[in-house]
């Protein structure tokens, strides 16, 4: 098809190739509880919102192949954050404000089942970059008449046309306000709008400072009473920092106007090479959730290079809460109802290993409890096959994650190791720990650790070692396919 001379297809062409093609991916590295698009390409989490009965998650998303392209919106729903239903794409990229993308951008849900969006649309000319207003009433988006509604224009001097993106929509006493990201002369920022009704803006100045080269993917959160920050930092070169684009957040105070934050401490949401643009919503009890995109700009998937017709996933969703001015986050408690067989091992190890029998563990939930008083490291083996396998080891206050022994880590130029904090308390560790085909994620301490692994092998075991004396109970559930 002609996109420039079918416009008003576009959306109509996108669902009818997915209906035509959907069949033909390779499913060997597909998870099952993660949200992950029937075919093509994904990228960040989009118009994430709870309309009272489902959650909605809308996602960026070329359907043709397994590259980044002309950005379409995706969507999945789910009633519990563990289970996701495949509906339509949404939003295609058809009109001239956004015929090079429809990029990322938020949900406000409207009290009617339906939600507003505000999201970036990209002209071909010159990469102009402005923010675009639409309606969702449940099944459909609309977009406004009237866009863009935050055109580049309405910003002062000094700022660039292709980097003013992301819009995150907020509701206050008096109307709304709109944060997204932008480069300036003087440095990276984010910048604040208000409007009385979703369609007449006024620029409101900086909302608050970042780091590096260029923040992306901004939200405004609550979370323990309190009101966060989030973004996705670019740094000053991506390819060779330790850690290249890290999700931060801060704690802070709004202003009364709801204009300006004042910003805590950045600290890092994920402490993985595989988790960006993260973007929360207010769950069904009050509390707010996170879910990102599980890769990153330096990340290639091997399902892409090996001609299996997808790209991307999302992180699993995880609910926040915060104490002492630290985020903390636990898995979604939907996950608890994909528990299927279990298996258990209960021993003592002094300077041996154990492995759990039977473990199936290619889509599996994890728990380990240690008791390491005497012990000098425990280590949890996982996707395990021979000399194939990925290491969890603590040791000190640290947990390392080494994927080195994956066949594909050294051709995606994945970090083979990865460290997180974890303390142990009254001498015991404790750490959850999900595997699905092509990922695993790791819950410890009130922290997470995302990471890729793609094994060669099929097998996936489960065994756990330890340098010195350890107690150690370790409990694995096969998840059942959403």
């Amino acid at each position: 098809m002609n996109r420039r001379q079918n416009p008003e297809r576009l959306l109509e062409a996108a669902n009818q190739f997915i209906g035509q093609n959907r069949d033909t991916v390779n499913r060997r590295y597909r998870p099952r509880f993660h949200a992950v698009a029937p075919i093509g390409w994904i990228n960040d989490p989009n118009g994430f919102f709870f309309d009272g009965q489902h959650y909605h998650l809308f996602y960026q998303h070329y359907p043709y192949e397994a590259k980044w392209n002309d950005m379409h919106w995706g969507h999945w729903r789910s009633g519990d954050l563990a289970v996701w239903e495949d509906l339509p794409v949404a939003m295609a990229p058809d009109k001239p404000y956004d015929e090079a993308g429809c990029f990322s951008g938020t949900a406000l849900p409207d009290g009617r089942g339906g939600a507003h969006l505000l999201y970036t649309g990209v002209s071909e000319h010159g990469g102009l970059q402005q923010q675009c207003y639409a309606h969702f009433d449940g099944k459909e988006i609309r977009k406004s008449d009237r866009n863009p509604v935050i055109p580049f224009d309405l910003l002062p001097p000094g700022y660039v046309r292709k980097d003013f993106r992301d819009p995150k929509l907020f509701r206050t006493a008096d109307g709304y306000r709109a944060v997204m990201a932008a480069k300036h002369s003087t440095g990276p920022q984010l910048v604040c709008f208000s409007s009385p009704d979703l369609e007449n803006w006024r620029y409101e100045g900086v909302f608050c400072r970042t780091e590096g080269v260029m923040p992306e993917c901004p939200d405004v959160f609550t979370v323990g009473g309190q009101m966060g920050v989030l973004y996705s930092k670019v740094d000053r070169n991506p390819r060779t920092a330790k850690r290249p684009r890290p999700v931060l957040y801060a704690l802070g105070q709004l202003n009364p106007a709801g204009t300006a934050f004042s910003v805590g401490l950045w600290q890092q949401l994920d402490y993985g090479r595989e988790f960006y643009a993260a973007q929360t919503c207010v769950g069904k009890d009050g509390k707010s959730v996170v879910v990102g995109w599980m890769a990153s700009w330096e990340t290639e998937y091997p399902t892409a290079l090996l001609g299996h017709g997808w790209s991307g996933m999302m992180s699993l969703p995880r609910v926040l809460d915060a104490s002492d001015g630290h985020i903390t986050q636990a898995p979604a408690p939907g996950l608890l109802s994909l528990r299927g067989e279990r298996r258990a091992l209960d021993t003592v190890l002094d300077g041996g290993r154990a492995v759990l029998e039977n473990a199936g563990a290619r889509h599996a939930e994890i728990h380990l409890r240690a008791e390491v008083a005497q012990a000098d490291s425990v280590t949890l083996n996982v996707m395990e096959d021979r000399d194939e396998r990925v290491s969890l080891t603590w040791q000190g206050d640290r947990l390392t994650l080494d994927r080195s022994a994956l066949p594909y880590c050294q051709l995606l130029k994945l970090p083979p190791k990865i460290t997180m904090p974890l303390k142990a308390r009254e001498g015991k560790i404790d750490m959850t720990v999900y595997v699905d085909n092509c990922c695993v994620e790791i819950f410890a301490g009130g922290e997470v650790l995302s990471a890729l692994a793609f094994p060669g092998a099929e097998t996936y075991g489960v065994s756990v070692a330890a340098a010195g004396k350890a107690g150690v109970a370790l409990e694995c559930w096969q998840l059942a396919e959403n």
